[in-house]
């Protein structure tokens, strides 16, 4: 067999295996896209970062972590999506105001943070029906 030809029928089964293995991910590609996780009426919102004072007078940083859930309700969905930014500048808005008064021995007001986002969601909607979640908060 001349070398070429070997090569050939080398690259040849390559590009099948290949293409073997890429067809179901690209069926998987073109389907709705996947969700993190929470159902069809959650909707997470990218993690909020502000500043707060850090040890040694240096910046430190509280994170936290939101979704909204809302409760079947298609009219609060399509109002959530259309106010994605205003309600990440209102979130951070929120928390900067909360963040400005910790320390780094400073325990997060979980109940207190909840409050104000629930707040901040209700004025940015208009309209009750989205449930405020908090996933994880740090303070570092």
């Amino acid at each position: 067999m001349n070398r070429r030809d070997f090569l050939r029928l080398q690259m040849g089964g390559f590009t099948a295996a290949t293409a073997g293995i890429m067809l179901p991910r690209a069926a998987e590609a073109s389907g709705a896209p996947k969700k993190k996780g929470g159902g069809a009426d959650f909707t997470q919102v990218p993690l909020i970062t502000v500043f707060t004072q850090g040890r040694g007078g240096k910046h430190g940083t509280l994170s936290v972590e939101v979704g909204l859930d809302a409760q079947k309700n298609e009219k609060v969905m399509d109002m959530i999506s259309k106010s994605m930014p205003r309600l990440r500048d209102a979130y951070s808005g929120r928390l900067q105001a909360y963040a400005a008064g910790l320390n780094p021995t400073s325990l997060v007001d979980l109940d207190y943070i909840t409050r104000e986002l629930q707040n901040a969601t209700d004025t940015v909607l208009r309209q009750k029906g989205a449930k405020v979640l908090l996933g994880s908060v740090l303070l570092a």
